[in-house]
């Protein structure tokens, strides 16, 4: 491409989008052996509505930064960037900026749904090479709530293997297995082909944030998750406070709610079996929803979550009485370990009700086709196919 390329798309509503841009650089090794340049090499930056992506270390300049392509890094190779902005409603504007002849090779534009950016990093084509940049997150006055990765790799012939790091914000996760390479969370020679996930709640406020993931050789990198939001605040369990939007919660935040709405005042057990119902709905794949906050936010299903609910206050402040704050970090601790697995899902329950309600008078009208399974406290489980 030249020096400049300018690229405007218009959007019909304002809200969180992320820009897919796709392209390649070469060294200057490269380029001297096709005498496209000497002692240069590619290098090529964006802009977005003219505010570039500073580099974490502070230094001047758009080029050899995180959210750049640099051809002394990718040699050639390809390194997808997803640029993830709020856009104000009408038209915007990329501006590329490059030096040598970087290979720009597509642009794609998508509104993010519910908060959520969801790929499939395979798609876009895996490579072989030495340690290089390959597919980075990068926001632009958005935070980072958490972060889901599943991949895999596998040992190569010869000395080295195919590995993938993640770093956040320029720190390299480490990797603890006996073997491994320090820096390499998903390690060939460990993991021999077996999938690892990397998860966390990160809680990154709104700006500049990166999260990086670099490949050594071609490891397999099938998803890739990441939970976004515009707020200055990110709900924690020391300080719980609804900002308005329930999809600023983390997942183990949302279903500590649904517990600590739900039965907070029963035993350890009641807890466990009613984060189980929403675990157990999301794994069903059906009308429930497809994710813990799409299943707990369905209309009309968590009693706790209705808006003319009397109890609605305490799902939004679990800590407006401060005595149950014990309460609180119990189904915060339950909610966080069965979503790691760290809690073994006991139940297929995917109901629940408390004595207002007859068992009869439940079964008839919401699991007609279902199962009594077990009276727990005050709360009495169900299985339903729907």
């Amino acid at each position: 491409m030249d020096k400049e390329y300018k690229y405007t798309f218009s959007v019909d509503q304002s809200g969180i989008y992320v820009i897919v841009v796709s392209a390649r650089a070469r060294s200057w090794f490269q380029n001297v052996r096709k005498f496209a340049s000497f002692f240069g090499d590619d290098n090529l930056a964006v802009r977005i509505n003219g505010t570039g992506f500073p580099k974490l270390s502070g230094a001047r300049g758009e080029f050899n930064g995180e959210a750049s392509w640099n051809g002394n890094k990718l040699k050639g190779l390809k390194q997808v960037n997803l640029f993830v902005v709020f856009l104000e409603r009408g038209e915007q504007n990329l501006e590329f900026i490059s030096s040598g002849s970087p290979l720009l090779e597509s642009i794609e534009i998508h509104r993010v749904s519910k908060n959520k950016i969801s790929v499939d990093p395979s798609e876009y084509g895996t490579e072989d090479g030495n340690r290089r940049p390959w597919f980075n997150v990068l926001t632009q006055n958005v935070g980072i709530v958490n972060v889901y990765a599943k991949a895999t790799a596998n040992p190569k012939t010869g000395k080295d293997d195919n590995d993938l790091q993640i770093r956040i914000n320029g720190i390299r996760e480490q990797n603890t297995a006996p073997k491994a390479h320090k820096y390499w969370f998903w390690c060939g020679r460990v993991l021999r082909g077996q999938l690892k996930i990397f998860k966390r709640t990160v809680g990154l406020k709104p700006g500049f944030n990166y999260i990086e993931f670099w490949a050594d050789g071609a490891p397999v990198f099938n998803k890739l998750d990441v939970h976004v939001t515009m707020s200055d605040r990110i709900p924690s369990v020391d300080d719980p406070l609804w900002t308005g939007d329930f999809y600023d919660d983390s997942e183990e935040i949302i279903l500590a709610r649904v517990i600590f709405g739900e039965a907070r005042s029963q035993s350890r057990e009641a807890k466990i079996w009613v984060a189980a119902t929403v675990i157990n709905r999301r794994a069903a794949k059906t009308w429930w929803g497809k994710t813990v906050h799409e299943v707990i936010l369905m209309d009309q299903q968590f009693e706790s979550f209705n808006k003319d609910n009397d109890n609605r206050f305490v799902i939004e402040n679990p800590l407006s009485d401060p005595t149950q704050k014990e309460d609180w970090i119990e189904c915060f601790n339950i909610a966080k370990d069965i979503l790691r697995g760290s809690i073994q899902n006991p139940t297929k329950a995917t109901h629940f009700h408390d004595p207002r309600q007859t068992q009869e008078d439940f079964m008839r009208k919401f699991v007609p086709d279902g199962e009594f399974l077990k009276k727990i406290d005050n709360l009495y489980f169900y299985w339903s196919p729907n």
